[in-house]
């Protein structure tokens, strides 16, 4: 099993800041998207395909051009390191420098993934909304039926510090496990070295 190089994917939809007043959900989670990509952060992802295979994925970024990224799916794991335009993975057997046509490749995929984001889903704001027994402020996508489930994409934000927390696929009143859930963390001491 080899995880796909699309790993980005939830990254994709990512975006910003509220307002009490008028709320402009789109144009909030991009001002808040970019405002997270000043700083170190951490996202981790888990998701669950039709057939049962839990895959897990940890993206730790370290502005403006480090990324460790590592992917488990059952009982086998990869991990990337990019830095600038230098790439390395890992498939269990130890560090390798990937080859020029793949490097480049992952770096185009990073470089896309952490850009300043463009929201292109209308998301409609919320206000506050309580989950796992914390507040935010969340955006949420219009509903869609899917394989008999409806689901929605819901960004939860830390009121405070104005950053993405949560990124979910799940039922549009946030009830029951979520078909995919993103966790944003902020650590200061995440360091992204070249592995050779």
């Amino acid at each position: 099993m080899r995880p796909s190089l699309i790993a980005y994917s939830m990254l994709a939809l990512v975006a910003a800041a509220p307002s009490v007043s008028a709320c402009d959900g789109k144009a909030e989670l991009e001002a808040i998207f970019t405002s997270q990509q000043k700083q170190p952060w951490r996202t981790e992802t888990q998701s669950t395909s039709d057939t049962g295979l839990v895959q897990k994925q940890t993206i730790d970024y370290l502005p403006p051009d480090r990324v460790h990224r590592t992917v488990t799916a059952g009982d086998e794991s990869i991990e990337t390191i990019a830095v600038g335009n230098l790439t390395w993975s890992n498939e269990g057997s130890g560090w390798q420098e990937m080859k020029a046509a793949i490097g480049h490749l992952v770096v185009t995929q990073m470089k896309s993934a952490f850009a300043p984001p463009k929201i292109t889903t209308e998301f409609k704001c919320l206000g506050t909304v309580s989950y796992d027994g914390k507040s935010y402020l969340g955006y949420q996508t219009t509903p869609e039926k899917v394989q008999d489930k409806e689901l929605a994409r819901t960004i939860l934000v830390d009121p405070d510090t104005k950053l993405p927390a949560l990124n979910l696929v799940a039922a549009p009143d946030l009830a029951g496990e979520p078909v995919a859930k993103e966790v944003f963390s902020y650590p200061s001491d995440i360091k992204i070295e070249k592995p050779l």
